[in-house]
């Protein structure tokens, strides 16, 4: 019997068929939910609210910070995205159905992992070094992406670098 190459591909998609099998499990489909939608901007705009809280100087560095690095992020996100135009998941697996529709129509990099690597990294950055414990957070809605047959794991692993290099970045020009 001759066995099939491994390949980065052949792990991408047996990685998606399993976790997309996973997520028929209503707990499974229900936490991928709860973790991509965490994603979704809104604890990205309201956080330097809870940070005024605490302290208007800190408050304001954060958004200085963290509001010029998703700019730059999301146009290299755009770019990356538009120039290679990679399918998702439920059009190159044959009988793939994702959970929710993405909002756009390719999956490399992963724009929910990357928003969510650049918020912590810029929390870590400005705030204090504990907040990369955020890094799970992050991590877990790369993994929802996958589950929810939205992303590639290569996706998730593009957008990670991509958002904690962008926040690294800016980040340390800023501060």
């Amino acid at each position: 019997m001759r066995s099939l190459p491994i390949t980065l591909k052949t792990v991408d998609v047996s990685l998606v068929l399993r976790m997309a099998e996973r997520a028929t499990r209503p707990a499974s489909r229900r936490n991928y939910l709860l973790l991509s939608r965490s994603a979704d901007g809104w604890l990205y705009l309201a956080s330097p609210l809870l940070v005024a809280i605490v302290s208007l100087q800190a408050a304001l560095q954060f958004l200085t910070v963290c509001g010029a690095a998703f700019v730059i992020e999301r146009s290299l996100y755009w770019t990356i995205k538009n120039t290679t135009r990679r399918n998702r998941p439920p059009e190159s697996i044959p009988g793939l159905r994702s959970i929710v529709i993405a909002n756009d129509r390719f999956s490399l990099p992963s724009g929910h992992t990357s928003g969510a690597f650049l918020f912590v990294t810029t929390l870590a950055q400005c705030l204090h070094p504990l907040w990369a414990l955020g890094y799970f957070w992050a991590a877990g809605v790369g993994t929802s992406r996958v589950g929810l047959g939205v992303h590639y794991p290569t996706d998730v692993c593009a957008g990670a670098l991509l958002g904690t290099c962008v926040g690294l970045t800016v980040a340390g020009s800023l501060l």
